[in-house]
């Protein structure tokens, strides 16, 4: 099963017996199988007729809606997990401090621990800046010790964020000057490649709260991140650890590759930097082999299995014994 990706402006979603049609100006140009699809991702104007819509919703295939620039809007969604053992057991946890805080350390020890990795392995071909890796990974170094050893939630917040400062501080030193960093800038996105960071981080967010969704809990209340209105915090919490082992060292290869480029991209003078049409075509294209490469869904179905668990049993062991075995098999 495959996510499918429908950019072409005016196109239109028909069903035609168990296949789904994609055309075009009355031509067709994608055909699959309902069977075949696991998600579908619309951006821009795309129409589905209602017959569509109730196929997704029959074969539990969630549409999710995005801008032509790819600012997530929505998603349409069949019923979701009826498990309320988990909802339940999320729900007594929330209220426990301690738990709460023992799971955000493994989060923010995991995703620093990520880094860090991060700038070991990509460092390599950058000997004119060995000294500012090394002290960078020895500062993430004592930043996972620090969280470890975190009396609250809000003194590991100042040692993620600090972290994040050092981290993103080498990136310039690792991507090709044609294609610079220069800082972190989320909306709007400065360069090509903050807004590369920013679309994978929305497309991770979205399966992350795909499978969450599926086991039954309730993304709005967070572990780590807090209660915030609309905000999805569990999802969040839960692709931390992603964020710097799939979509950032993968994005430097890219990078480094020539696979993205600066004239994958465009600036719109009122709202930041985006992908060309052709630039979000072919990184959709790339996003979705490494994805299955990586066997991304059945890597985040592991954290999530370990956070049930561990809701369940009042015991944060098992999301601690499932982040680190996920971590270990994305390096």
């Amino acid at each position: 099963m495959s996510t499918l990706y429908v950019m072409e402006q005016g196109a239109l979603l028909k069903k035609s017996g168990e296949r789904l049609i994609v055309s075009l100006n009355k031509k067709t140009v994608v055909e699959k199988h309902f069977r075949d699809i696991s998600r579908v991702l619309l951006f821009g104007n795309i129409q589905m007729t209602t017959q569509v819509v109730h196929q997704f919703l029959m074969s539990g295939i969630d549409v999710c809606y995005f801008t032509m620039n790819g600012i997530y809007r929505g998603k349409l969604q069949s019923t979701t997990s009826q498990n309320l053992y988990t909802k339940m057991a999320q729900m007594t946890h929330w209220s426990n401090k301690q738990f709460l805080l023992e799971l955000s350390k493994q989060i923010v020890v995991l995703k620093i621990d990520g880094q860090r990795h991060v700038l070991q392995q990509r460092r390599r071909g950058v000997p004119s800046s060995s000294e500012k890796f090394s002290e960078s990974i020895s500062q993430l170094d004592k930043a996972i010790n620090d969280a470890k050893e975190a009396g609250s939630v809000s003194v590991l917040r100042g040692i993620e964020g600090n972290a994040a400062r050092v981290y993103f501080s080498c990136w310039d030193h690792l991507l090709p000057s044609d294609f610079p960093f220069e800082r972190r800038s989320r909306r709007p996105a400065l360069n090509g490649m903050n807004s590369a960071l920013n679309f994978s981080y929305t497309l991770l967010l979205n399966e992350t709260h795909s499978v969450l969704e599926s086991y039954g809990f309730d993304v709005m209340l967070g572990v780590y991140h807090s209660i915030r209105y609309g905000r999805v915090s569990l999802a969040l919490d839960t692709m931390e650890m992603f964020r710097p082992i799939f979509v950032d060292r993968w994005l430097i290869m890219l990078a480094r590759r020539k696979q993205i480029q600066a004239k994958d991209f465009y600036l719109d003078s009122h709202a930041g930097v985006y992908f060309t049409k052709e630039g979000r075509q072919k990184f959709l294209h790339l996003y979705q082999q490494w994805q299955e490469k990586c066997a991304l869904r059945k890597q985040i179905e592991t954290v999530v299995d370990g956070l049930e668990k561990s809701m369940l049993e009042g015991d944060e062991n098992a999301f601690r014994q499932a982040t680190e075995k996920v971590l270990y098999r994305l390096l």
